[in-house]
């Protein structure tokens, strides 16, 4: 009877139109779209410091080809091998229908730059997070993560059916007073940051993190998506910018779509835990293998990133302008300095909106980042820079900023 009666209180919802999430994302949209829709914007051309919109060549500052191996002569001519050999798919799991030479050999290559005894390759960098996280706990087990984490993680937390607890952003000794009253109550506890932070990009105290790890008893995960091929004398990320042992992460997350200029993700850890994940991980064993041009081009890159000094080089010249000029223009870089993502705080969404635009207008493509991706009131200009770009390219950029804003009469929070 109760049953009945909630059925006969329902609204009866036949269309998707009709459903309250499409008519509050049609409002949304019209709000912040009035002047021109920044995503979802076309190139015709790799991403690197500059690419083909509309036939034009404009600066590009959107785009996570750090090391600016995407478009670069040896990984495209890698993929294209391997197409030649091996085909455009793996064709199926790797576990029932077989693997390339071509895996292992980059899987041992992420283990050998990561510092771990075994790596696993999966094929994206979201459903990597969210297929680890969601099984690697479960009921019983306890997930603590950072505020600012990413989505991926927030909805492995969902999958797991853990308990899951946040601590402010990068407060170590706030993650220390959980443990301390409820690290007994949980069989496995799950500490969970980034590397560097992709909406303000500042760097994690990792060292911190693995001190109280090993005071409580518990696994760290770092997912490494914008630290490796950013940070660490030859892009090895965290461990090499903090000079950590090999075994103070125990799991090491990264991708192959960001630095190495390809597709996917990997999981690198002990040879225990990756030998258990190649037969029991979801989202690997019910899952294609990575096709065989996206496994050669992340083996070259990774290749070119660990032996070609002058890719850091250029990555660490191009970060130091970027601030220094940001500097000059007194513009708001949030918590960034040392890393490829430097976004400009505007604040309000609207206006972030209508100096994406702007910016498009005079030839440098710059994506606003807004709610939910950062805090109500915190929307920004996001600015990715890349190996690949010059100094004059970033002085150009944002001298174009500050002419905007002035000819829109917004003003910047300094």
């Amino acid at each position: 009877m109760q049953e009945n009666q909630q059925t006969e209180a329902v609204q009866r919802i036949e269309r998707f139109e009709d459903t309250p999430e499409f008519k509050a994302f049609q409002e949304r949209y019209a709000e912040l779209m009035s002047d021109g829709n920044p995503y979802f914007i076309v190139h015709d051309s790799p991403l690197t410091d500059t690419s083909l919109m509309d036939g034009k060549r404009v600066l590009n500052f959107g785009s996570y080809n750090y090391a600016g191996m995407s478009g670069r002569k040896e990984v495209s001519d890698a993929a294209i091998d391997a197409i030649r050999k091996y085909g455009t798919s793996a064709s199926g799991s790797r576990l029932l229908a077989g693997e390339k030479s071509l895996d292992q050999q980059l899987e041992r290559e992420i283990a050998d730059w990561k510092h771990t005894e075994a790596a696993l390759v999966l094929v994206g960098g979201h459903s990597t997070n969210v297929t680890f996280v969601g099984n690697f706990v479960g009921p019983g087990d306890l997930v603590v993560y950072d505020s600012l984490i990413h989505n991926s993680v927030a909805e492995g937390c969902r999958l797991s059916h853990a308990t899951a607890r946040p601590f402010p952003h990068n407060d170590y000794e706030a993650l220390r007073r959980i443990l301390s009253t409820r690290r007994d109550r949980f069989s496995k506890v799950l500490i969970v940051i980034e590397g560097v932070y992709s909406m303000d990009g500042d760097v994690a105290p990792v060292p911190e993190f693995v001190k109280v790890k090993k005071e409580f008893g518990c696994f760290l995960m770092v997912d490494e998506a914008h630290s490796t091929c950013v940070i660490g004398e030859t892009g090895g990320g965290v461990d090499e910018y903090f000079h950590l042992a090999p075994t103070d992460i125990d799991i090491k997350m990264g991708t192959l779509s960001k630095g190495l200029g390809a597709c996917g993700g990997y999981i690198a850890g002990s040879k225990n835990l990756i030998e258990y994940m190649r037969y029991s991980l979801p989202g690997f064993v019910f899952s294609v293998g990575i096709s065989p041009a996206l496994a050669a081009a992340a083996l070259k890159a990774l290749e070119l990133v660990r032996h070609d000094p002058s890719v850091m080089e250029n990555m660490r010249r191009n970060v130091q302008c970027f601030m220094a000029e940001a500097k000059k223009h007194h513009f708001n870089t949030c918590l960034a300095g040392e890393t490829a993502i430097l976004p400009i705080l505007v604040g309000d969404e609207e206006a972030a909106m209508v100096l994406s635009n702007a910016m498009r207008e005079k030839g440098v493509f710059v994506p606003p980042a807004i709610y939910p991706a950062v805090p109500r009131g915190g929307a920004r200009l996001r600015f990715c820079v890349t190996a690949a770009h010059k100094p004059e390219q970033i002085v150009e950029a944002l001298d174009k900023l500050d002419a905007c804003a002035r000819e829109h009469g917004i003003q910047l929070p300094e």
